[in-house]
């Protein structure tokens, strides 16, 4: 993960136009569509958060110019105003919680980051020294929803006086790593980055009656070394459809078992039947 870039007066300029005028915020989310657009195949954006960015970008576009004129109504103004504050918090929420996901895994440098107008967890501007890394562990929580989906809690850990009640996570932190091991194969299936405590997460395909491990760090920064906790494991469970398709497959095993005792009882016969035949 390389070091964070210098933040340059005029991308602070950038970043505080997310909170200024209409032409402002407009000009942000322009950028952001303009560069996910261009770097589509290497930035794949969850299709759904792309359709509403796209959607509301066409409909801010076409109320903000017809604002602009006196053709204008005060209903158009309101959902201008609507359209714009959807759009500004989609892009300060979910595509940057994505754009940081993506920079933790790799996918995407400091620099692409600060070309989408944000900056990263830590970033003052060079104003400030960068804050240290947190201390606290994390303490992960997981339970099974159903044969594809779990429930993970991620808090923080109450060391070793195990009566303590500790909620929450530590104060300067906004982020946390989760990551998920197959306890079987000893390998990485699920690696992602989250700005909340309660996560509800699709295990990946093949997952059905296998046991995992999972793990979890707090992070000031998104490229702060991972300093896990506690490492639990949970199994999930055979959906009706893996119990049938197990039923079926014992049927055929026994079948073929009882297939081969049939034909080697016919060639003792056979064979009794050859030595009997030459007796006589």
């Amino acid at each position: 993960m390389e070091n964070q870039s210098t933040i340059t007066t005029a991308l602070l300029a950038v970043c505080r136009r997310w909170h200024g005028s209409i032409d402002e915020q407009f000009s942000n989310i322009n950028n952001v569509v303009e560069r996910i657009g261009r770097y589509a195949a290497s930035w794949p954006l969850p299709d759904d958060v792309k359709k509403e960015l796209e959607s509301n970008h066409k409909q801010l576009d076409v109320m903000i110019k017809r604002c602009r004129t006196t053709a204008g109504s005060p209903m158009d103004r309101a959902i201008r105003n609507t359209l714009l504050k959807s759009s500004v918090g989609l892009c300060l929420v979910q595509i940057k919680i994505w754009a940081y996901g993506g920079y933790a895994a790799g996918n995407m440098t400091a620099d692409e980051v600060h070309e989408l107008g944000f900056l990263l967890p830590g970033e003052t501007g060079g104003k400030r020294l960068r804050v240290e890394a947190t201390t606290s562990m994390a303490e992960v929580k997981v339970s099974v929803l159903n044969e594809d989906f779990i429930r993970v809690v991620i808090d923080q850990s109450a060391g070793e006086n195990a009566a303590q009640v500790v909620h929450g996570w530590p104060r300067g932190v906004n982020n946390a790593v989760i990551v998920i091991t197959s306890v079987d194969e000893d390998r990485e299936v699920y690696r992602q980055l989250t700005p909340r405590l309660h996560n509800n997460i699709q295990m990946p395909e093949g997952s059905h009656g296998k046991q995992f491990a999972i793990k979890a760090a707090f992070l000031k920064h998104v490229d702060d070394e991972p300093v896990f906790g506690s490492s639990p494991t949970f199994s999930m469970p055979l959906s009706t459809e893996d119990l049938i398709a197990r039923l079926d497959k014992q049927h055929h095993e026994d079948f073929e078992l009882h297939m081969q005792e049939v034909e080697r009882q016919r060639l003792e016969i056979e064979r009794l039947h050859a030595e009997l035949e030459a007796k006589k």
